[in-house]
């Protein structure tokens, strides 16, 4: 028998909750926690397979409350049932890391399919335990990032486990599911950025979904989830979500558009400074100066591309906004130390050589 924790300070609005999950769910026992303290208590004891929290209003103590909850019991999923105004409540489930919500007045029908669906997630058996703990380990990693605001870290996440999949798999079609299923995990984490940016990463999705072609090439996997990073942080952009330092945010805007040949200028206008300032601010925030932190962007990128594709070099010196395909060869030798076509013929025969080709 399954159990669920219903915690209220109204006793009225526990016992309604009650009712509508014991009469839609079979064989549930339903705890009902009046206070912070017992439903914490309840949650030590373990073996609790869903906390449903009546928050009215966030403040400082419910939001310690969810996070007592997740240090106590990590595997049991929450749902937050508030009468709050919707901004207030996604920006502070945001940054609990807590996905899944409801605004009052709710259905009934809708409080019972967000805990079947909740309960169903721990209940279903995934293709395979390692596979399904691995991606929850990155997912997870992803949803601090993006609390953080930290793109490039974002980027760096999704590319490592883009890695890990194609290195480790000899499925396709498992690993087809697996990259879906991690898109499907981004779309996710968008929820709380409203509904127009919630349709543009499901439009991302289900076009992945269909496009077998991509999902079996790993750079064509990871610019989709790239550019579903990329809506997301737009959109935090442009609202108030937005909550981070002036540094982290230009380096935010520089990272998301380092393929696009963004000058210093351009920089510096996005910064409200002049150029010659914010040379020196970026040399003083970064160690780097501007040119030299683009150019090593610019050159992951390309390793990636001559890795993962076979994109001819001229055509990456594009897309990586180089006017010229020997300026971009000279800039790629002298970072790495071999052209770019030395580089993807060196790695090409290491590989062959490690599958016994």
């Amino acid at each position: 028998m399954k159990q669920i924790i219903i915690w209220s300070e109204n006793e009225l609005e526990r016992q309604i909750t009650g009712e509508i999950l014991s009469a839609g769910l079979e064989e549930v026992e339903i705890l009902h926690a009046g206070s912070a303290e017992q439903a914490l208590e309840i949650l030590r004891e373990g073996g609790v397979d869903l906390f449903v929290a009546d928050i009215p209003q966030f403040n400082l103590a419910k939001s310690n409350v969810i996070a007592s909850a997740q240090n106590l019991a990590p595997g049991t999923p929450i749902l937050v049932i508030s009468s709050g105004e919707q901004e207030h409540v996604s920006r502070n489930i945001w940054r609990l890391g807590v996905r899944d919500y409801l605004l009052k007045p709710c259905r009934p029908a809708w409080i019972l399919a967000a805990a079947k669906a909740l309960m169903g997630k721990i209940a279903a058996s995934p293709q395979s335990e390692t596979d399904y703990s691995r991606r929850k380990i990155y997912m997870n990693r992803l949803m601090e990032q993006l609390r953080g605001f930290q793109y490039k870290n974002c980027i760096q996440t999704t590319r490592e486990y883009l890695d890990l999949l194609y290195r480790d798999g000899d499925n396709v079609e498992a690993i087809r599911n697996e990259v879906v299923d991690f898109a499907a995990g981004i779309a996710e984490l968008g929820a709380p950025l409203g509904q127009t940016v919630q349709w543009k990463l499901n439009r991302c999705l289900e076009q992945f979904r269909v496009r077998f072609d991509r999902q079996g090439r790993k750079y064509e996997s990871y610019l989709t989830l790239e550019n579903m990073l990329d809506v997301m942080f737009e959109a935090m952009e442009e609202s108030n979500f937005y909550e981070v330092e002036g540094g982290q945010k230009i380096l935010n805007y520089i990272d998301r558009n380092v393929r696009k040949g963004l000058s210093l200028d351009k920089a510096a206008e996005y910064a409200s400074m002049s150029s010659c300032y914010f040379s020196k601010f970026f040399k003083k925030m970064t160690g780097q100066n501007y040119i030299a932190y683009v150019t090593d962007g610019k050159i992951e990128l390309a390793k990636q591309m001559l890795l993962d594709t076979e994109m001819p070099v001229i055509n990456i010196s594009y897309e990586l906004s180089y006017g010229e395909t020997n300026y971009f060869s000279k800039a790629f030798k002298r970072k790495v130390g071999v052209t770019p076509t030395e580089f993807r013929e060196r790695n090409r025969r290491t590989r062959d050589q490690s599958s016994g080709c």
